[in-house]
């Protein structure tokens, strides 16, 4: 969305829109983009869940106080708090707000994931958002006006928005850029980024001001957004950096500046009106300005700030006056005084003060007092003005000045204060001041900690130890005394340092360093070269700017060739030229380029006006200039032309912020010119050759420098810089240019403005000349100046001749000349200029020049008016004034005869032309064309002559008319000869000649008309629309009624012959270009004619033409705005819709037209709902107002229906065509064809749709047609057909039944009438035959009378041969084989089949043919072998009977052995039953054949067939068979020699049914051998799939384990593939197997690690059982390592709950050592096993199955183990920076105990910092065990002799508790009592003192703001920190201040009612009582803890989780105090926090 798309304003619709689809993308990008968003992240998403993932992050990083990550968590929380309060304030009328705030906290959240890493990154965008906040707050500041009007609403919603879219952008890119990054760290030119976003926030948000005063003022409001812009900065870059300057807080580095937070809150409590802070350059002040700002937005001693900050900064010049402070501050107070008439009131004044005064000190004085009015009037109960830079830098007068000013409305004032920074002392008049200066001991720490930061990445400089680092930085903080920048600057020196030794050699040589001379060191050095060029430039362009430039600014300067006059590329990188050139001189922060420091600018500045490093100011201002107007001259290079209306403020503010060096040029050059050399205040300039060369020549730069001076400076100014442009462009140029023509009208309408009429009057009258001589004749720009001119100088009179008069009477005269050419002379302004030149004439007395216009002004009005009219009366009565008396008789009328000769008259003479155009019609009907076309020619060619000789000046208009006539007669003669061409060619010059005249004659354009029927006629299309719309144009200005109708019709016709010819030829250039000039033309017309009322032919005729046109060209959108506006003439319901619609009286099929064709476009758009409501109009519009046949209602209900189909609305398309049903069976009856046919549709529809009943339409069909008849109607043959269907599908057996019967009886009957297919008479007799039989009681004889019948009419309809008819037969034989008597037929009829298709075969030899006569005669043959086995099953069948049986059985088992093989189903059953009639047989050789057949079989499936289940099912349907014919002996010895030939690869002969398999038979055949050896002996007992996986796993085990002991290479995999075989064996309870493969397995443990391992043989194979253990019964893959660590603890574990100590502890020595040598512990998952072996063996985590003592001895033992164990497994962590924070609570408590115990705080402080460091990624941590770590981790560090970590450990921890739950918690007490210690035992008494002193005055005073304070304390918590702080006092030997501070204090809290009558404090004294010689209270001291576990043990689980305890927090009185407001109401605040005892359950911690 670019910058100006935000400014829009929406309606309510639209802003809801916006808004939801804003939040729409948002989520869906979160969710894309960011793997770890999902739509709970989002959806759960509320402000509390957002402060408490803040308050998370507080306790997980514990940032220091002033860090910038405490920065960034108390800025988001702040911002979240805002929006959640906006969001409640406009959820009512702003709908998607909710949605809204949850995306904001999700995307912010998401920012602040990103970590503390990137800090740095993240403050600048949240102090963005901090800011935002600001402004939402200050919204609701007025909350009554949020919705006051839809105005406000809007805006109110889209600033919700256009924030939103800010943090949504900022996290997503700060997401990308930072993953992308390996650095942890990146930094990112935020303003720069996101400037479009900012800009759009910030815009919205003076929208709101603006409309919030419009709201207040009501009908008084005056324009409150001029004056905004008025006192605001115009400069986009200036505004940038003066935003930088008010954030300069988010610059400060981490920790500085809070030293000032107890001197501001004394100025708060104070009397004094203002705190002047000084001191010298480089200490700091500015950034402690933005600090102040910044806590003034917070309350302060609770009381809430207003706050107006100026920075005051020397490099933006136009900045540094008491206007511009004046200006400043009063846009800040006017922007917070909504509402405020009186205030607004002056400011109007000044403003229009401003347009006409010529004094500025008069302007600023009248500011001062408008600022005056507005702070009297302020609402804020405290404002606080902060001025930053009052210094010396803007002249000592100037500052003490503003000073003073300031200093009085603090006096005079009592809600404001002031606070000023500056160098120096600003001397206030009789003001109550307090006075601080800036010292060194103020900011040493800040110094320290700054060098020590700035230090941290110099080699040299960690290289050294803690001590020496340490005594580096504090050698350089006392060597800079207390200057931030000469520190800076030294650090920088010793960085350049090339070796360690000089590094240590500098620093050791540091002295006392002053700042001058470090900056003099810098310069010298190499930091910047001044030798190169480039450097020059770029430092004097700095030195001398008037604003700091941008990097992209001083690249666009470099790119200037000056002698090429063009911009050259630059190769290398802008960023790397200027660091390479500037050195360290210059910063570059957010594109933005500056001088590191303004004392370094300072000196620079000396050197430049020394003129001998850098070129002189004067030379550099120059040079600079010349720059900047190269640089506008080679990018402004389109034309413009002079102009009076200023460029569109946002066209030139896109402009500016694509191109910001554009606009520095434009706003500054002038400023740079006038400080060069060249300039003189008067006198011709003297400028060189390059300045000349490159002044740009561009119009539109002087207008831009008109839109840009204007604002930015008072006019006065404005026009004298406007004056200094022109006289250079007259001495570039000369005078006689566009851009002296431009500037001339510029200060022409300054002067204008400013009401200096003479100075206007001249400078219009030099533009007028100027354009009369090189702009065109009559310019329209020549015309304004000249009328400009005779508009400012109308007052002026005079009775003589004078300068300006004669001016006067030259530009009347041009006026007059031009005027009469443009509108004729007879139009009121010709009338009106003559008037006025002939009065000024009279009276200056010259009386014949003023008879000459009042002559011509008789003609005028004769011609006009006619004589004797009051006009013409009127100037004859002048003109007797004006004549001599002696002259009134010398008026003559003249008079002449006409000529009789044609030749002797006039070329122009009508008579003449009259005859000539006779004469020549003549010639060409005497067939003398040629003479004919000469007449032509010749007097066309004179009169063209004649018009042209005179420059078209004073030609009657009759002449013109005659010369058109000509020219047509002409055309129309070479018509009539077929010369089209040339006709075409004449009249394009007719048309050209005529097109740009303005004429006032009704004939001329009647004539045009003409032409352009003419072209027309000859396919000039294109010209002639435009002559037309000319026409017309004239005639509707001049409402020629009866001719602008026939223009329309003849505009309409000739588009619509364009489009049709333009859609029949190929698309071109030409065309295009045609195309568009008839749009142009047509549109037009249109938009005439679609305002008036009456609709004509004419208007459809237009309104059809455009939309065709459109539609045409597939501009679809247009065609839907124009068809729309066309509607609203004629058919206005069909747009609007609601009520009943009909069709409109007149013109309806147009109208129907038109509306289809939007309804069409609108569907090409996607729009479908709009489409869908036109064609739902159309046809609810033509069903209303239409008959049931009329083409109208058709084409409406088909293009409704047409829509609906395409986009599958099926449901609807079957609504219409109910609709449409209903109405045709009532005008047309329920037989009319159409009747049927919509019935037919609409069974279609909903049987293909799921829609409906299709049935129903159907059936109606079938009962009007069919009546009772036996026979289905020829139209309701389809519809029986498919109810048949629809009967059959849905169980309707009745009425299938009743359908059935007709329909076979028609085909029976009339298949001759009907045609019948035979697939369909198949289906038919199926479903015929299946009611019969399931849902009929029908005989079987009835049955087989259907089939026959069936068989039968086939043959007569299709013949024997044909397939349905063999498939009778095939029914046919089906029937019969259900009844026993008529089986022996169904055996004939399968023969006859058989027959039949096999002698038909031999006729048809097709492929298709012969496989479907195949497949035919296999399933008969199935039929068949079914039949013979039923005969011979069932009967007693005939031994020629049998005989055939076996042989088709035989013929279909061979068959099917063929096709499907020996496993297949059928194959075994025809198998069966086949061996079935041979046994029968009971012969020999019968029995010998089914022997051999098994056998065969069995063989060949065993073989061939692979799948375990064909196997299962072959092997028992094989073993029945053998079963069946008592064959079991025979099957027994089949299966032995199975079994032997494929388990054991063997085979043996010699048997009588020996046989021999593949050898490639295997496993494969397991499940046959076991399924048939199962059958034969008939087990049940067994599981075959159990059988099949042990046997297959035992025998993979066995091969894996056997080749491993044959490779003996990898003793680890032997042991695995031993450990799982082992495993295996053990559960199929093998002992003796399991033991001699433990025998071999422990040989090789003892073989590769025996001399490794120190303990007794027993101990080792209790190891490596237990390790064959772990490894077999791990269901994946285990290293070995791993599985020791594991086995080894669990079986140490169950020795010692067996009380087996000893045991365990061999066995814990053997594993260590066996896993120390293999270095196991060395792998990350390892670590915790170590941890807890070593645990084990301190009996820690066993103490509860621990039943008797451990002998001492073997105790000891066990705890000199525990320690080697956790030293290796320490090292290992240290040394593979393995992490440990995977062990539970338990466990971790556990080792931090022990370490503890041991008394190895070494150890005990790393375990406790890598613990504290994994906070963040301990999801499952509570607060309070983050607390705890956090307490024994500062014991541990300070034990272990780091007590200056440990106290800065301890302040971040109390500093964020008390953030986080407030100062006076019981757990934030806790830890400031822990710091207090540390303080006391490191001797830091007067650290100790402030820590009680500030806890005790919190309990007095409450908090200021930083804290949450919302708790008192206990009586005995007082008395704790009282007693405290009298033991610092007596160990200090002394107070830190005065002592009545204390003492006042002391008293408060001693008279409080909560402890002045409590029994804790009886005899408790004030300070005075106190002696300080008294030894102090021990209570103070420092003491380690007993034990170290940081969670009781007895709140801990088995599983090491934390049982939560119910315990209240006891530390709390029943009531609290709420001192802190912070953008946060208290009830809302309450409920965010909760209840005092709704406090998370936690466990018990031991402190």
């Amino acid at each position: 969305m670019t910058a100006t798309s935000h400014a829009h304003t929406f309606t309510n619709h639209q802003q809801v829109t916006v808004l939801r689809q804003t939040v729409v993308t948002t989520r869906s990008r979160l969710i894309s983009e960011l793997s770890h968003v999902d739509a709970h992240y989002i959806d759960s998403m509320t402000v509390e869940s957002f402060l408490k993932y803040t308050e998370r992050q507080r306790l997980i990083h514990m940032p220091r106080r002033g860090s910038r990550w405490d920065r960034v968590l108390t800025r988001a929380e702040f911002f979240a708090l805002q929006i959640s309060r906006y969001e409640k304030a406009v959820h009512s009328f702003v709908p998607d707000s909710k949605n809204a705030a949850k995306m904001v906290w999700a995307a912010a959240r998401v920012l602040i994931e990103l970590g503390p890493g990137n800090a740095q990154a993240i403050e600048t965008a949240f102090e963005m958002f901090y800011k935002a906040g600001l402004s939402l707050s200050f919204f609701l500041q007025h909350p009554e006006l949020l919705s006051a009007n839809s105005h406000i609403r809007t805006e109110v919603g889209q600033v919700l928005n256009e924030l939103l879219v800010l943090v949504r952008d900022v996290s997503l890119y700060y997401h990308v850029r930072i993953s992308a990054l390996s650095s942890t760290e990146v930094s990112i030119d935020f303003s720069s980024v996101f400037s479009k976003n900012i800009f759009a926030f910030y815009k919205r948000k003076d929208h709101i001001i603006d409309a919030l005063w419009e709201c207040r003022l009501g009908d008084d409001c005056t324009n409150v957004r001029v004056i905004r812009q008025w006192l605001d900065t115009h400069d986009n870059i200036t505004r940038t950096v003066i935003r930088e300057q008010l954030a300069a807080s988010s610059r400060r580095h981490e920790h500085t500046c809070e030293w000032m937070g107890r001197p501001l809150l004394d100025f708060s409590r104070g009397a004094e009106d203002v705190l002047a802070i000084t001191g010298a350059s480089g200490t700091g002040k500015s950034i402690l300005a933005g600090w102040i700002v910044e806590r003034l937005q917070k309350p302060l001693d609770k009381k809430m700030y207003e706050t107006l900050s100026v920075t005051i900064d020397p490099e933006i010049p136009s900045q540094c006056s008491s206007l511009a402070v004046a200006q400043k501050l009063t846009l800040q107070l006017l922007e917070a005084n909504i509402g405020d008439v009186e205030f607004l009131n002056a400011l109007e004044h000044v403003h229009k003060l401003s347009a006409s005064s010529s004094s500025s000190s008069a302007l600023e004085t009248e500011l001062w007092k408008a600022l005056d009015v507005g702070l009297k009037n302020s609402r804020a109960d405290n404002l606080m003005i902060v001025v930053d830079g009052l210094d010396d830098r803007l002249g000592h007068q100037n500052a003490d000045k503003i000073g003073n000013k300031l200093a009085a409305f603090a006096s005079t004032y009592k809600n404001v204060r002031l606070i000023i920074l500056s160098r120096n002392t600003v001397h206030l008049n009789t003001v109550k001041t307090h006075g601080l200066a800036i010292t060194p001991d103020r900011t040493q720490n800040d110094l320290q900690h700054l060098t020590e930061h700035a230090l941290k990445g110099c080699q040299h400089y960690i290289s050294h130890n803690d001590h020496e680092q340490e005594a580096i930085a504090v050698k350089i903080t006392h060597a800079v005394k207390g200057n931030f920048l000469t520190a800076q600057l030294i650090i920088k020196r010793l960085k350049r340092q090339e070796s360690r030794d000089a590094f240590k050699k500098a620093a050791d040589s540091l002295k006392e360093a002053h700042l001058e001379s470090s900056i003099q060191n810098l310069v010298s050095t190499a930091t910047a070269d001044f030798s190169k060029p480039e450097a020059n430039l770029l430092l004097s362009w700095l030195l001398v700017a008037e604003r700091p430039l941008t990097i992209s600014e001083l690249k666009g300067l470099l790119q200037v060739d000056l002698q090429k006059k063009t911009l050259i590329s630059r190769k290398t990188d802008i960023v790397d030229d200027i660091q390479n050139s500037c050195g360290l001189l210059v910063r570059i922060q957010n594109g933005i380029v500056r001088f590191r420091h303004g004392a370094i600018r300072d000196y620079l500045a000396k050197v430049q006006h020394e003129g001998k490093k850098l070129p002189t100011v004067q030379s550099s201002q120059g040079a600079l200039a010349i720059r900047l107007l190269a640089y506008a001259n080679l990018r402004l290079t389109d034309p413009c032309d002079p102009a009076f209306e200023r460029p569109d403020s946002a066209e030139i503010e896109r402009l500016f912020i694509q191109d910001t060096l554009l606009e520095y040029a434009t706003r500054n050059w002038i400023l740079h010119f006038k400080k060069s050399s060249w300039y003189k205040a008067s006198g011709a300039l003297e400028l060189p050759s390059d300045f000349k060369a490159n002044f740009p020549g561009s119009v539109y730069f002087s207008m831009m420098e008109w839109a840009c001076w204007e604002l930015q400076t008072p006019a006065f100014e404005a026009i004298g810089l406007h004056n200094l442009a022109l006289r250079l462009r007259e001495a570039v140029f000369t005078e006689k240019h566009h851009i002296v023509l431009q500037t001339l009208i510029i200060i022409g309408s300054a002067y204008k403005k400013a009401t200096n009429v003479s100075e206007a009057g001249s400078c219009f009258y030099r533009a007028s000349r100027i354009g009369q001589s090189i702009l065109k004749a009559n310019s329209v720009v020549t015309l304004t100046c000249t009328t400009s001119f005779l508009e400012v100088t109308e007052t002026i009179t005079s009775t003589t001749r004078t300068e300006i008069i004669s001016r006067k009477e030259e530009m009347l005269q041009y006026a007059i000349s031009a005027y009469k050419l443009q509108y004729g002379t007879t139009h009121d302004i010709v009338i009106r200029y003559c008037t006025t030149l002939a009065e000024m004439y009279v009276a200056i007395h010259e009386e014949s020049k003023a008879e000459t216009i009042y002559r011509e002004l008789h003609e005028i009005m004769i011609s006009r008016y006619g004589k004797g009219s009051v006009e013409e009366t009127t100037v004859s009565g002048h003109i007797s004034v004006v004549l001599k008396p002696e002259k009134h008789d010398e008026i003559i009328e003249y008079e002449k005869k006409i000529f009789d000769t044609a030749s002797e008259l006039e070329i122009w003479d009508v008579r003449r032309i009259t005859v000539t155009l006779k004469l020549a019609a003549a010639y060409e009907a005497g067939g003398e064309l040629f003479k004919a076309e000469e007449l032509y020619v010749t007097l066309w060619s004179r009169l063209v002559e004649h018009c042209h000789q005179i420059h078209n000046h004073h030609v009657d208009i009759t002449v013109h008319i005659s010369m058109m006539d000509v020219s047509l007669e002409y055309v129309r003669f070479l018509r009539r000869c077929h010369r089209d061409e040339e006709a075409a060619g004449v009249l394009i010059c007719i048309w050209n000649e005529y097109e740009e005249y303005d004429f006032e004659s009704e004939v001329i354009f009647l004539r045009l008309k003409v032409v352009g029927e003419l072209m027309r006629a000859i396919s000039l299309l294109s010209i002639a629309v435009s002559v037309f719309k000319t026409c017309w144009s004239w005639f509707k200005l001049h409402e020629k009624h009866e001719y602008i109708e026939s223009c329309q019709i003849l505009i309409s016709e000739t588009t619509e012959e364009i489009v049709t010819t333009s859609t029949q030829t190929t698309v071109s250039t030409t065309t295009s270009t045609t195309t568009s000039t008839t749009e142009t033309v047509i549109k037009e017309v249109f938009e005439s004619i679609i305002s008036k009322s009456i609709v004509t032919k004419e208007t459809i005729s237009i309104c059809r033409s455009l939309v065709s046109f459109y539609f045409k060209s597939e501009q679809w959108s247009e065609v839907i705005k124009t068809s729309k506006r066309s509607l609203q003439l004629i058919w206005r319901t069909i747009v609007s819709g609601g009520g009943t619609i009909a069709l409109p009286r007149e013109f309806a099929a147009e109208a129907i037209e038109i509306a289809i064709k939007m309804a069409i476009c609108h569907q090409r758009l996607h729009h479908f709902h709009e489409a869908e409501s036109i064609y739902l109009r159309i046809y609810r519009a033509c069903f209303n107002s239409c008959h049931i046949h009329d083409e109208r209602l058709e084409k409406a209900y088909t293009s409704l229906i047409k829509f609906y189909r395409e986009h599958g609305h099926w449901n609807r398309v079957i609504e219409v065509y109910q609709e449409v049903l209903n109405a045709s069976r009532t005008h047309l009856g329920a037989t009319h064809s159409l009747t049927i046919k919509i019935l037919y549709e609409l069974g279609s529809l909903c049987s293909k749709h799921g829609h409906g009943h299709p049935d129903q339409y159907y059936e109606e069909i079938i009962t009007v047609l069919n009546a009772k008849s036996h026979v289905c109607h020829h139209d309701a043959f389809r519809a029986m057909q498919i109810m048949s269907k629809i009967y059959y599908e849905q169980g309707h057996w009745q009425k299938l039944k009743i359908n059935c019967e007709i329909l076979w009886e028609t085909w029976r009957h009339h298949h001759t009438v009907h045609k019948f297919e035979a697939e369909f008479i198949e289906l038919l007799y199926m479903r015929y035959i299946y009611v019969l039989e399931h849902h009929s009681v029908t005989s079987h004889d009835f049955i087989l009378t259907i089939t026959l019948q069936f068989r039968d009419t086939c043959v007569i309809v299709y013949g024997a041969s044909a397939t349905v008819t063999i498939g009778a037969l095939v029914e046919l034989a089906q029937i019969c084989m259900r009844s026993e008597k008529h089986i022996h037929e169904a055996i004939s009829y399968y023969e006859e089949v058989i027959k039949t298709v096999t002698t038909s075969t031999k006729t048809t030899t097709t492929t298709t043919t012969t496989t479907t006569v195949s497949t035919m005669i296999s399933t008969v043959k199935q039929q068949l072998t079914k039949a013979y086995i039923h005969v011979c099953t069932h009967g007693t069948a005939s031994s020629s009977i049998l005989e055939r049986a076996v042989l088709v059985l035989t013929e279909r088992f061979e068959y099917l052995k063929i096709h499907f093989g020996y496993s297949h189903v059928e194959t075994l059953t025809v198998l069966r039953e086949l061996i079935k009639m041979r046994w029968s047989q009971s012969t020999k050789e019968a029995h010998s054949i089914v022997v051999r057949m098994l056998l065969e079989t069995t063989i060949a499936i065993i073989s061939e067939e692979r799948r375990s289940r064909t196997l299962y099912e072959a092997a028992k349907t094989i073993a029945g068979i053998y079963l069946t014919c008592g064959l079991v002996e025979e099957a027994r010895k089949v299966l032995s020699q199975l079994h032997r030939q494929i388990v054991s690869k063997s085979y043996t002969s010699g048997g009588k049914h020996d046989f021999k398999i593949d050898h490639s038979v295997g496993r494969g055949s397991y499940v046959f051998l076991v399924t048939f050896e199962e059958t034969i002996l008939s087990s049940t007992s067994i599981s075959y799939s159990k059988i099949m996986a042990d046997l297959l796993a035992e025998t993979i085990l066995y091969e894996s384990y056997s080749r491993s002991l044959k490779s003996e290479k990898n003793v680890e995999v032997l042991l695995c593939t031993g450990a799982r075989l082992y495993s295996f064996l053990l559960k199929k309870s093998r002992k003796e197997q399991v033991t001699i493969l433990q025998e071999q397995l422990h040989k090789v443990f003892v073989k590769k690690w025996g001399a490794n391992i120190k303990t007794r043989n027993e101990i080792t194979i209790i190891f490596v059982i237990s390790l064959l253990h772990s490894l077999g019964d791990s269901t994946q893959n285990i290293e070995i390592d791993h599985a020791a660590c594991k086995s080894s603890n669990d079986k140490v574990r169950e020795l010692m709950s067996k009380g087996h100590y000893k045991e365990a502890y061999e066995v814990a020595q053997c594993a260590f050592q066996f896993l120390e040598h293999r270095g196991a512990y060395h792998h990350m998952q390892n670590v915790g096993y170590g941890f807890k072996l070593s645990a084990y063996m301190a009996s820690r985590g066993v103490k509860q199955m621990i039943e008797k003592p451990v002998d001492p001895e073997l105790r000891a033992k066990m705890l000199e183990l525990s320690r080697d164990i956790i030293r290796e497994v320490l090292k290992a962590c240290k040394d593979s920076e393995i992490s440990f924070v995977r062990l539970n609570i338990e466990e971790l408590n556990d080792l931090i105990g022990l370490l503890g115990e041991q008394q190895n705080y070494a150890d005990l402080e790393w375990l406790l910092k890598s613990l504290w460091s994994s906070r963040n990624d301990q999801k499952n941590w509570s607060s309070d065990i983050i607390i705890a770590i956090g307490k024994r981790f500062v014991q541990a560090r300070f034990l272990g002799g780091h007590s200056a970590k440990a106290i800065n450990l301890c302040e971040d921890i109390s500093y964020n508790f008390s953030c986080l739950w407030g100062s006076l918690d019981p757990k934030t007490l806790e830890m400031s009592d822990l710091l207090s210690q540390i303080y006391t035992a490191a001797g830091h008494y007067r650290e100790a003192m402030r820590l009680h002193e500030e806890i005790l005055r919190l309990v007095v005073e409450g908090d200021d703001g930083d804290d949450r304070t919302l708790d008192t304390m206990t009586p005995k918590m007082a008395k704790h920190h009282l007693l405290l702080l009298k033991a610092s006092y007596q160990r200090l030997g002394g107070w830190d201040k005065h002592p009545s501070t204390y003492k006042k204090l002391v008293d408060q809290l001693l008279h409080m009612p909560e402890y002045k009558s409590d029994p804790l404090f009886k005899g408790v004294h004030s300070t005075d009582k106190w002696n300080v010689k008294d030894k102090p209270d021990a209570v103070s001291e420092f003491t380690k803890p007993v034990d170290w576990e940081f969670v009781n043990p007895e709140s801990l689980t088995d599983k090491g989780k934390v049982v939560k305890h119910v315990e209240k927090h006891h530390h709390r009185l029943g009531f609290r105090r709420v001192t802190s407001n912070w953008g946060l109401n208290l009830a809302h605040k309450l409920h965010l926090l909760g209840d005092e005892d709704e406090h998370e359950e936690t466990p018990e911690l031991v402190y």
